[in-house]
């Protein structure tokens, strides 16, 4: 199953199988990036989502921790392993009433290609943890 294939599966409201896990969708939030791309985070409610953008074809699964984590030097240390920095951006999101939320979010990556994501909500000052990995069509499939 491709991401764009997922994407629209989930834009249906339908269940999808990630690994050997069924994705069944409870939200999907679709950001807009400062160059005008869109994002779409898809929460499964416990704790796991997608991050699914259909502009680079990439799709990262993640599971929320409950752990503080603090940047130093560009690295962030989690289950005895190092992340270096890869990749910081910002999100507008919009609501259901239409107002306007803006995420940032810094990741940083494994040498085993495992992504640390931090994400702070501009509004609320809230800091999300997670812990992905990144997913390939093999990964996916439908329900």
């Amino acid at each position: 199953m491709t991401i764009k294939e997922v994407l629209e599966a989930l834009q249906r409201e339908s269940p999808v199988v990630v690994g050997d896990t069924t994705f069944e969708l409870r939200s999907l939030d679709k950001l807009t990036l400062p160059a005008g791309e869109f994002v779409y985070w898809a929460s499964k409610g416990d704790g796991t989502w997608l991050s699914v953008d259909p502009s680079s074809d990439e799709m990262i699964m993640f599971e929320d921790i409950n752990e503080e984590l603090e940047p130093e030097d560009d690295t962030v240390v989690y289950g005895g392993e190092d992340y270096e920095f890869s990749y910081e951006d910002s999100a507008t999101m919009k609501n259901e009433e239409g107002e306007e939320t803006v995420m940032h979010f810094r990741e940083f990556e494994s040498t085993s290609g495992d992504i640390i994501r931090i994400t702070e909500n501009e509004s609320t000052g809230d800091i999300r943890i997670s812990v992905g990995t990144k997913l390939t069509d093999d990964d996916l499939q439908s329900a």
